[in-house]
């Protein structure tokens, strides 16, 4: 008997934001402990590329810099900046968002979502955007979270 796909509600999602006519190519994948860890393994299963943004935040830093202080416009910037060029693929799974979003205050956090899919309309590359599902308080306000749930653009659920 074959076995389900547990990857399926991502797989669909990523069909969904690969679409060229949506404004505003970005879903939520509350990610299961089981997959925190493994992104790379899990998007080269789902065919795509993985982005630690840690990573291109650090890229764009001067040569020297040894503290950054973490704003919602250096993470957006570094999220616009994956969205905006080619890559491997044309849609890519970005993960330790989390980690960032932890060290801002909750408006700023507030800020960063609203920027993910407000503003970066008809950039080149879609983005999954991977947040643990344990991290419910680094999570969309309540009225952009019923707007994702509404453009099938999140995997997972709120409750969980």
């Amino acid at each position: 008997m074959e076995q389900p796909d547990p990857l399926k509600p991502v797989r669909e999602l990523i069909v969904l934001l690969r679409r060229p006519t949506l404004r505003t190519r970005v879903g939520v994948w509350r990610m299961p402990p089981g997959h925190v860890g493994r992104e790379l393994d899990v998007a080269a299963r789902l065919g795509i590329e993985a982005i630690d943004v840690r990573d291109v935040i650090l890229e764009r830093l001067p040569a020297g810099t040894r503290f950054v202080r973490l704003t919602s416009e250096k993470v957006l910037e570094a999220l616009d900046a994956i969205a905006s060029s080619s890559g491997k693929t044309d849609c890519a799974l970005i993960f330790n968002v989390d980690l960032l979003l932890a060290g801002l205050k909750r408006d700023e956090r507030q800020e960063v979502w609203r920027g993910l899919f407000d503003g970066m309309p008809y950039r080149s590359r879609a983005l999954v955007v991977a947040v643990p599902e344990t991290a419910t308080e680094l999570l969309p306000d309540d009225r952009l979270w019923a707007a994702l749930e509404h453009d099938s653009r999140l995997v997972g659920s709120y409750s969980d």
